[in-house]
């Protein structure tokens, strides 16, 4: 069959095709063995790599230098040092004659022989000395090579760490490229800093809130001032009133002022002694009394035993007085509040049980927040100040424990603290 222009034109329009549809295979299947085959190279193999092939290419260096100068120097050193008249023109090795030594006429050729290895032997020292004094040189450069390339990526670690300020913490390293070391390092630094971030995001919003906190009760204290100062007819029963108003700012502050102290002291202030936690328990709901008769709440210890824990007693009791303090006054008249405390494993569970109004889901998780607060305007006419359960939460933090809540609106809240558990004896 005769071959047309219009016959090479859809041969070729085939092939293209088939190229095409081949071309993609071909090139995703080196890709995909790269892919699912590759190993990371991390900075340990790294160095380990380039010192095996630095040491391997310094002992090729040496046995190739010490056989080509061994073979050039010896023969040419044997040539020229060696005395001529012990070597005839036959080139055969003969014994000297005018030798004065009896051992070498009696024996044949032991001085030439002692001399051809003193000669030997020289040179090799010489050839040694040299060979140690070159490759020292060759492998410090090339350790210094090496350790260059190494530290590279840690010097631009340090310079991006460098370049990080208190302003701009929201910056990250991301070394997305690398699966090393310098890798885990960086990852762990840009945790460490959106740690920092949070932290001084909370601190500064802590400082906004406590200054609002203390400037409220102190703007309300100088406005009545102004106001009764400015009142020519102020009789001294307005200035009773403003005393007692001045008692109750100032009471205020000094709460806020002690939960601030509170919030503020760390684990080494703890002052752990063996307590029972159902005695500590049972206290606070006595010392509470008065406040539970106020509001007609019932409250009660639900549990009966003797658990000895080593904690801080007046710490501790802090953060039961909170949780039951709230339990009284977020409750309706006739309701409840019911500590209880058990041991399950290693862990000591204290809860308490409330039947008041419960916290609406959207305020759950936050609730722990300092100055928080579920019900603004029933807790600054309860005289809170937003931090208790915070105080709470970080008394129980220092005490190395947990604290949650569980709650249901207009049916009541759970508090749950955990603490590490270990049974108290005498010999403890």
């Amino acid at each position: 069959m005769p071959t047309t222009p219009n016959t090479l034109r859809l041969s070729l329009d085939r092939a293209t095709a088939c190229l095409k549809r081949v071309s993609p295979i071909a090139m995703r299947t080196p890709m995909r063995f790269r892919e699912r085959f590759s190993i990371p190279i991390t900075l340990r193999w790294s160095l380990t790599l380039w010192t095996a092939g630095l040491v391997l290419f310094l002992g090729l260096g040496l046995t190739v230098f010490t056989n080509v100068i061994t073979s050039i120097r010896i023969p040419r050193v044997l040539t020229v040092d060696l005395v001529p008249t012990q070597l005839p023109l036959s080139g055969q090795i003969t014994p000297d004659h005018s030798s004065q030594d009896p051992a070498a006429d009696s024996n044949g050729h032991p001085a030439i022989v002692e001399q051809f290895q003193e000669l030997a032997i020289r040179e090799v020292r010489l050839i040694t000395i040299v060979e140690i004094i070159i490759f020292s040189i060759i492998g410090a450069i090339g350790a210094f090579w090496i350790s260059r390339q190494a530290l590279q990526p840690l010097r631009h670690l340090n310079h991006l760490v460098s370049e990080i300020e208190p302003g701009t913490l929201n910056q990250r390293l991301s070394l997305s490229r690398r699966e090393d070391e310098i890798k885990q390092l960086a990852d762990a630094f840009d945790d460490m800093l959106e740690r920092l971030e949070r932290a001084f995001g909370q601190q500064g919003r802590f400082v906004a809130d406590a200054a609002h906190e203390l400037r409220t009760p102190l703007a309300n204290m100088r406005t009545n001032l102004e106001v009764i100062q400015a009142d020519p007819n102020a009789t001294r029963s307005d200035y009773k009133n403003l005393s007692k108003t001045f008692n109750r700012s100032l009471a205020r502050l000094e709460g806020l002022v002690e939960d601030l102290l509170l919030l503020a002291k760390g684990e080494q202030a703890i002052n752990k002694e063996p307590v029972s936690l159902e005695d500590l328990l049972n206290k606070v709901i006595q010392e509470t009394e008065p406040l539970s008769q106020k509001h007609q709440v019932e409250v009660k210890l639900g549990t009966t035993g003797n658990h000895i824990i080593a904690v801080d007693g007046p710490l501790l009791s802090i953060a039961f007085r909170n949780l039951i303090v709230n339990g009284i006054q977020y409750n309706r008249a006739g309701g409840q509040v019911t500590g209880t405390v058990r041991v399950e494993e290693e862990t000591a569970i204290i809860e308490v049980i409330d039947t008041g109004i419960g916290i609406q889901k959207h305020d759950l998780p936050h609730i722990f927040e300092r100055f928080y607060r579920v019900d603004k305007s029933q807790s600054q006419y309860l005289g809170g100040t937003g931090l208790g359960l915070s105080i709470t939460a970080h008394i129980v933090e220092l005490h190395g424990g947990s604290i949650e809540a569980e709650s249901e609106p207009e049916a009541g809240s759970c508090f749950t603290i955990r603490l590490p558990y270990q049974e108290y004896t005498s010999n403890s």
